[in-house]
């Protein structure tokens, strides 16, 4: 907790420029009234402040007040980018896109498991089939079209003549 005296330091500046409330202000007026130490401090902040007031204000340089509102946009720009990005949100996503990937782990395991490796073929009958699989799905599309020609003939009139 802080004393007293750290109090009254963090609001003097405040309080010399008359800017705290009066409860707060006299607060302060009472305790610098007891405190020799917070009272020189308040002696010298008065006089360092009426020393600066004795130098002439230099002129701004040239083309300061764009750069300053340039930068007031950027900082404003950068501050939204930085509350996007706060530290809570950002584990959040992290945290979020760490179980997306882990669950598209496990349901592709499960589906792995579930239909597993081809085995190997056990027989050497199974292994001449497997080698020639395309071919024999080719023979079996050649039945297929073999069936359709032979219905073709059927329902179509008889090209040779002989029918009634």
């Amino acid at each position: 907790m802080a004393s007293p005296c750290q109090w009254v330091r963090g609001v003097l500046a405040a309080y010399l420029d008359g800017e705290l409330k009066s409860s707060t202000a006299e607060a302060v007026r009472r305790h610098l009234e007891g405190c020799e130490s917070c009272r020189a401090h308040a002696r010298l902040l008065r006089e360092s402040w009426g020393l600066l007031e004795e130098v002439p204000p230099a002129p701004a340089p040239t083309g300061f007040t764009e750069r300053m509102m340039a930068r007031i946009v950027e900082e404003k720009d950068l501050s939204a980018l930085a509350s996007r990005l706060r530290p809570d949100r950002l584990r959040r996503q992290v945290v979020a896109s760490v179980l997306g990937v882990a669950a598209g782990l496990v349901f592709g395991f499960a589906v792995y498991s579930w239909t597993g490796l081809p085995q190997e073929p056990a027989s050497p009958v199974e292994r001449e089939v497997s080698r020639n699989v395309s071919f024999l799905e080719d023979v079996d599309l050649l039945d297929e079209i073999a069936v359709i020609e032979a219905m073709d003939r059927l329902m179509s009139p008889d090209e040779t003549g002989d029918g009634a």
